[in-house]
């Protein structure tokens, strides 16, 4: 994180992370979404995904396609009646998070 991230981390509304246990891995409504950015040759690469079981498994098989070296971003989005929470998703605990959801 970059040395502004102190002043937004954790605030209501922001950015939450390694809070992977607090995220609605079970939805499969259009309550909950998926971005992925990834650098690719240079680029920043952004693909979506949403809380169907069939994006689940495409997203699941994507990130298991990553390497160590890749520089990938995976964010999580859960839109509430009344706000929406950002989550900082980290990958290999997203991938065992989605092998045991629906």
């Amino acid at each position: 994180m970059g040395k502004l991230s102190k002043f937004v981390v954790g605030q209501p509304g922001y950015f939450r992370e390694r809070a992977e246990d607090e995220f609605p891995w079970d939805r499969t409504d259009k309550s909950v979404w998926y971005s992925l950015l990834v650098v690719e040759a240079g680029r920043i690469e952004r693909y979506g995904f949403t809380s169907s079981k069939s994006n689940k498994t495409a997203l699941r098989s994507t990130l298991k396609e990553l390497t160590r070296e890749d520089e990938a971003l995976l964010l999580g989005v859960w839109t509430g009646q009344y706000s929406t929470h950002l989550f900082i998703l980290n990958i290999e605990k997203a991938i065992e998070k989605l092998n045991s959801s629906p």
